[in-house]
């Protein structure tokens, strides 16, 4: 054996299935140009996986390359040939079943198969006898057809089995008295011929031909079943799921959403829809499904090294660890599916309702259309600045709940807002501050030629207020202002004033819930377009207060930073875990249930 043939192995491979996927691409280039070119069904992922592992595996030796491992490929071509008849031909794909199961039996007459296991808590081998070979073969079928059903993205296929193949080798090195040359070998190749395909096996691949994806399904069924670790029961069975773990998931995915509309669906097979399918029906591009679905495999196959590497563990601290660990990465992949951001339709603002509470999912921009569509109507409507601590209020608060089911609009006011909203998959893009909607709607209101009042804070803080507002907008009419330190008693004539005024916006600094429910105590008293309550916004507009790096505003972090700089805040704080708490509730209940509980 060459010294340091290994290393050699895994770039001969890597370039044999890159200058392969080139000169494909460069082929189905040439011949898509033609007129009159025929329709080829052909899934050419797999022949240049074949090509690269068969040249990587005849250069590793000087002599001739590892026997067991030239079977596998061997075995695989001939299953890829079988493959690609079907989809040229448009055959059963029982067909394709039947060649596995003889490729797989073949396989076991010639020692690839499970044949030994120790069971937990014990130190004795039981020997599998004719299950084995049902066992393998069933296994190879099962690893094939789910991952022919990730085919259909070829780059999930291909990088899923780059990942399953970096693994199983690092589980030879890891653990190599066990495993064997074989494994070790075919692992390396794996890894090194479908590096390539995840960046052209979108270029390769044609719709309907999934022989490639179902030869690679094969391949690392192989290399699990050459590989395995018989030395542990769990391991056995766990380790070869968790590699394929993500195909597993969106197969089982599919099938218990088609359970869910009857056992038609089930057993209709033009019904399902896999499970990046639902991902692009819900906007998220190509790259960022393969990401996500890629992380996913990443994430579980290092958790099959753990346990690999604590292998000598008991039995039970092993399962829980796995069971903790599937746990957290379900919650993890769900938020982080939710917090990417996604191509939305443009139907306009869409109102929703979060943790009961009516929201407009609205940007900045759509915000101020509406606002300037209210002025235009010059009759009164008022608008809502909608944060977490406002959420939670409402909850507790049956009035300011009603206010804010009732009013005209209630923008998503807060990182907290956002974060539950995408969390429950409400399709709130960003936060739309109070603080900016001042300056926004006072730049509206001067192009309308019309005038402002600012009601609320303390003493002096809105004259200082109005006088930065009017150098920020040139043109910009101030119709009058008063603080917030007013008795009952003050309240008509503060009323009759802004009335007497008539503003196109009205903007009230009186803090949560008090603006609210002044504003829609007043409303038709005050007959202004737009009032809108925008709590410390004048402390901040002012200078008094100073705002959060813009940094950390785009980040969503602009309460730490306040908090930070008036530590008496952090009483407020609370609402921050609260509506995370209130929208996890939210995610346990049934669908049924969440719907209803949106529409109280």
């Amino acid at each position: 054996m060459m010294v340091g043939s290994e290393p050699q192995m895994l770039l001969a491979t890597f370039a044999t299935a890159l200058v392969s996927a080139a000169l494909v691409y460069a082929w189905r280039h040439r011949v898509g140009t033609r007129p009159a070119a025929p329709p080829l069904r052909f899934d050419f992922t797999g022949l240049v996986l074949l090509a690269a592992l068969a040249v990587g595996l005849w250069l590793y030796a000087e002599d001739q390359p590892h026997h067991l491992a030239m079977l596998v490929v061997t075995t695989a071509a001939l299953l890829f040939v079988v493959g690609s008849v079907t989809d040229l031909f448009s055959l059963p794909r029982g067909l394709r079943a039947a060649a596995v199961a003889v490729a797989g039996g073949f396989l076991c007459y010639n020692g690839v198969c499970i044949q030994t296991v120790k069971l937990p808590f014990s130190t004795v081998f039981i020997h599998l006898g004719w299950a084995g070979p049902v066992i393998t073969i069933l296994w190879l079928m099962l690893c094939a057809a789910l991952f022919a059903r990730a085919g259909t993205m070829p780059s999930v296929a291909s990088g899923v089995g780059a990942l399953a193949g970096g693994t199983l080798y690092l589980v030879c090195l890891l653990q190599p008295r066990v495993t064997g040359e074989a494994a070790r070998l075919l692992s390396l190749g794996l890894f090194a011929a479908c590096i390539p395909e995840v960046i052209f096996g979108r270029l390769l691949a044609l719709r309907g031909a999934t022989a490639g994806a179902y030869t690679l399904g094969f391949v690392i069924g192989c290399i699990t079943v050459v590989g395995a670790l018989k030395n542990t029961a769990l391991l056995v069975i766990l380790l070869p799921l968790l590699i394929i773990g993500v195909p597993l998931f969106a197969s089982i995915f599919t099938y218990a959403a088609d359970l869910r509309r009857g056992w038609r669906a089930v057993a209709v097979a033009e019904h399902h829809q896999h499970l990046h399918q639902l991902l692009a029906d819900q906007g998220y591009s190509y790259w960022q499904i393969v990401g996500i679905l890629l992380g996913g495999t990443a994430y579980l196959c290092a958790l099959a090294l753990l346990l690999v590497w604590l292998i000598e563990l008991t039995f039970v601290l092993k399962l829980l660890m796995v069971a903790v660990a599937l746990v957290a990465g379900l919650v993890l992949f769900y938020i982080l599916l939710r917090l990417l951001p996604r191509r939305q339709p443009s139907t306009g603002p869409a109102e929703v309702r979060l943790l009961g509470v009516r929201l407009h999912a609205v940007t900045m921009d759509e915000a101020l259309q509406e606002a300037e569509r209210f002025i235009r109507e010059d009759r009164p409507h008022m608008i809502v600045t909608s944060d977490a601590s406002t959420i939670v209020r409402a909850q507790d608060d049956p009035e300011l709940r009603r206010i804010m089911n009732e009013t005209d609009m209630v923008t998503p006011d807060g990182a907290g807002v956002v974060l539950a909203a995408k969390l429950l998959n409400l399709p709130v893009r960003a936060r739309c501050s109070g603080c900016d909607m001042v300056a926004e709607l006072c730049r509206v209101a001067a192009r309308l030629g019309r005038s402002v009042y600012l009601l609320g804070a303390e003493p002096g803080v809105a004259e200082l207020a109005a006088r930065n507002l009017k150098r920020q907008v040139p043109g910009l009419e101030i119709a009058g202002v008063h603080h917030g330190y007013f008795s009952p008693e003050e309240e008509p004539a503060i009323v009759e004033e802004i009335r007497r005024a008539h503003p196109a916006v009205l903007f009230v600094a009186l803090g949560i819930p008090r603006q609210e429910k002044w504003i829609r105590a007043h409303l038709d008293e005050l007959g202004v377009p737009v009032c809108v309550g925008v709590g410390g916004s004048f402390d901040v507009i002012s200078g008094r207060k100073k705002r959060a790096p813009l940094w950390m505003q785009r980040m969503g972090l602009e309460w730490l930073y306040r908090t930070i700089r008036e530590p008496r805040r952090i009483g407020r704080l609370v609402a921050l875990p609260r509506i995370l708490w209130l929208t996890f509730m939210q995610l346990l209940k049934p669908p049924d249930h969440q719907q209803h509980s949106s529409r109280r």
